[in-house]
């Protein structure tokens, strides 16, 4: 199986493993070409590689649903782009890029790279040239989905990426929308800004996809994306200096939009689809970029994903958050065994972590408390959504019938809902609130509100506690794997599933 090290790479792989649909026939960037994503994502179906769209200038194409995988297999496209056996099942995927994570690697910086084949300055600039799409009724403007933005902590060394929101607000300015919880909201609104200082920012489209998963991780402050990739790829990611900063940006990216954001500055963004499974708005203020450079590669791809249940970004989120979460884990010695957090964009529900609990009841009176207070103190999950589940070590949360049968049969509601003062969450949150909530409390991707802590983890011993019922608990795992190894031998075509994998995580 062929190593994807950039996008086009990637697109070679897809092809070989028949994962990809191109089309030649013109298509239109409002609203079509996402239609296509949303519409493969329901049955795990094909990428789409479109070469011609209406009123683009011949040249740049369009990569659609990249990361659509099935409801048990999001992470098949991913695997692909990693040169990882995309057959493995979830919990298989997330020991293999666990395994990744541990192994950093320090980025090199190189004197040049395609990225920079096509140069435009000034007034040169015009993101309109681009084929960016809308993607839903009542969006507010055309969005970025993927891409990784490139910023730097102006006190150390430390180069932070992410993945966010971006609206192409014009042909020369684009808004970003950072979450409240994010590292970039951290190092600008605390260094930056408070300094009455401009930051440079690149957002980087295409180039090695294991920067860009990279950039979709929520990881501890200091630590650096590039790093995480260079460890998911097994080799340091190759770095070009920006033309307008000092900013380092893959060498081998697609289109590089560089810019900045002025203290204080902001526009109105939104409303957007969401990757939590619903449209968020009314408009709110954000960030603006101010785009000074575009760099990009001969004949770009400008890869586009939806965010509509099933799609790219959901994929993506499934098969990356429970990785990311391990490695805040491993970072700050917490007593969890794994997280995921954005279960929603299949489920409905909002966080989830397995807690690392050995016996019934509580080690010490107030044991889950503490846990509850050291979940909420983690950077980044801890602040991003406003309701958090925490079930036994036991439940395979990759799999929701086993996080639904823990939620619906170990919550007592007079018992075990607790609710927080008002702490600092997503601004998606915003829509169960009172409009005069609203207006006092939110800013630009955060908002001060309650969260609600839901205790499904078993609190007594069977018979009063719990017994599960399922094929990993009722059997013995001689019988089990006898069982497995026999299952295509009795004649059935569909692969078990056996959560073996997942309790040795």
């Amino acid at each position: 199986m062929a190593k994807a090290n950039d996008l086009r790479d990637f697109v070679e792989a897809l092809r070989k493993e028949r994962e990809l649909v191109e089309v030649n026939d013109e298509v239109d960037w409002n609203y079509e070409i996402p239609a296509y994503e949303v519409l493969s994502g329901r049955f795990g179906g094909p990428a789409f590689l479109f070469s011609k769209i209406k009123g683009i200038p011949e040249g740049p194409r369009v990569l659609a649903a990249p990361f659509v995988g099935s409801f048990y297999r999001p992470h098949k496209k991913a695997a692909l782009a990693l040169g990882i056996d995309p057959k493995l099942d979830r919990a298989g995927w997330v020991q293999e890029l666990g395994k990744r994570m541990a192994t950093m690697m320090r980025p090199v910086e190189v004197s040049s790279g395609a990225c920079k084949e096509v140069v435009k300055m000034g007034k040169e600039v015009n993101l309109l040239e681009f084929p960016f799409t809308y993607h839903a009724i009542g969006d507010g403007g055309k969005y970025i989905f993927i891409s990784a933005a490139v910023i730097k902590d102006p006190d150390s060394d430390w180069i932070n990426t992410g993945n966010y929101a971006i609206e192409v607000f014009s042909r020369n300015r684009l808004v970003i929308t950072p979450y409240a919880h994010t590292n970039f909201l951290a190092i600008y609104s605390n260094k930056y800004e408070l300094r009455g200082n401009s930051m440079p920012v690149a957002v980087c489209i295409g180039g090695d996809p294991a920067v860009t998963m990279a950039a979709g991780m929520i990881l501890p402050p200091g630590l650096s994306e590039y790093d995480i990739a260079g460890g998911i790829r097994g080799r340091p990611m190759e770095l070009v200096k920006a033309e307008t900063s000092d900013l380092l940006v893959p060498a081998n990216a697609e289109l590089v939009i560089e810019g900045e954001i002025r203290p204080y500055e902001r526009l109105p963004e939104g409303p957007k689809i969401e990757v939590f499974g619903f449209s968020v708005g009314p408009r709110q203020p954000f960030f603006p970029i101010r785009v000074h450079c575009i760099t990009h590669r001969k004949d770009p791809i400008i890869w586009d994903v939806h965010t509509a249940m099933g799609t790219s970004a959901p994929s993506l989120q499934e098969s990356l958050a429970g990785t990311a979460f391990m490695g805040q884990v491993m970072a700050f010695g917490l007593p969890f065994k794994l997280g995921n957090s954005l279960a929603p964009t299949r489920s409905g529900a909002t966080a989830q972590s397995a807690v690392y609990k050995k016996k019934y009841p509580e080690d010490y009176p107030g044991f889950m408390k503490d846990i509850f207070d050291k979940f909420m103190g983690l950077p980044g999950l801890g602040g991003v959504f406003a309701k958090e589940a925490f079930v036994d070590e036991d439940v395979n949360i990759l799999d929701y019938g086993d996080f639904y049968d823990a939620l619906f049969t170990q919550i007592n509601p007079a018992r075990d809902i607790h609710k927080t003062n008002k702490m600092t969450v997503m601004t998606i949150e915003s829509s169960w609130m009172e409009e005069w909530d609203r207006v006092a409390y939110v800013g630009p991707g955060g908002i001060l509100g309650p969260k609600q802590i839901y205790d499904a983890t078993t609190k007594e011993e069977p018979p009063q506690g719990v017994r599960r019922l399922n094929f990993e608990t009722i059997y013995p795992e001689k019988t089990q794997k006898w069982v497995v190894e026999n299952w295509a031998r009795m004649g059935f075509k569909e692969e078990p599933r056996w959560n073996k994998s997942y309790l040795d995580l």
